[in-house]
């Protein structure tokens, strides 16, 4: 059975680039650059060369925490746009290796909804991927029930990435996914929440530790492979099911 890592970082050039000209400062992207989850030739190569080195046949990728988030919605989307034809640029260079989750233009609910649906009919994503706030904005607030219903709607994957380094249960606070049970829910970080936020929620992690503390909320059947590519790399010692991201993500 093929070894599914759901939380690879892809942070392609022009993504880049783009993001440094919206914020007007190259400092949004330093350190990053170079830094193995380019899309460059070399970092592309090592990807690879990294994923069969710890066995991993397929990636997912994403871009939180580098986000497209901007109070301009044609910035946003603009900026979206270019990350997610990146990376289907790359599914199309390695069809069996990579599978991608969109970024999305928020704040704005119904742009970010309608870009999923693009990003599924039209670049065949799995679903989406965004961090527990937007722009200070907890995703409990009324403006994304569109996103939300758009993801309901299609029973898609919804990958949710702590804001910057708020790697805690904190980050969840307030959140309650109850009412949407057909969205495929994500989380990841080594400190999970502190109950399922929905029925199909899953938790991702990439170290025995990890798997420890997400194990006593979410049980072995809900727990999935999650590298956090490029920041971790090589053997995992997270003993997952290998079958569990295969069934969730109906592969």
């Amino acid at each position: 059975m093929t070894r599914v890592d759901v939380h690879a970082h892809y942070f392609p050039e022009l993504y880049l680039d783009m993001l440094d000209e919206l914020h007007g400062s190259p400092a949004t992207t330093t350190g990053l650059r170079g830094g193995g989850g380019g899309s460059t030739p070399s970092e592309i190569d090592a990807r690879l060369a990294a994923m069969d080195a710890a066995g991993v046949g397929v990636q997912v990728l994403s871009a939180p925490p580098l986000t497209p988030y901007f109070g301009d919605a044609s910035q946003a989307l603009g900026a979206a746009r270019v990350a997610n034809a990146a990376y289907a640029d790359l599914i199309r260079a390695h069809p069996t290796r990579f599978r991608a989750l969109a970024a999305l233009p928020l704040p704005n609910g119904l742009a970010a909804g309608d870009e999923l649906g693009r990003s599924i009919d039209e670049l065949g994503f799995l679903g989406a991927a965004v961090t527990t706030t937007v722009l200070g904005r907890p995703l409990s607030d009324p403006e994304f029930v569109p996103l939300l219903d758009a993801l309901e709607l299609r029973g898609a994957v919804l990958l949710l990435h702590p804001t910057g380094g708020e790697d805690t249960q904190q980050a969840y606070e307030g959140l309650d996914l109850a009412s949407y049970p057909s969205i495929r829910l994500i989380t990841t970080g080594r400190t999970p929440p502190d109950r399922p936020l929905n029925p199909f929620h899953h938790h991702a992690v990439a170290d025995a530790d990890a798997l420890r503390r997400a194990a006593v909320t979410f049980g072995p059947e809900r727990l999935l492979l999650g590298s956090g590519y490029p920041y971790r790399t090589g053997v995992f010692d997270a003993l997952v099911p290998e079958g569990n991201a295969a069934e969730l993500l109906r592969f």
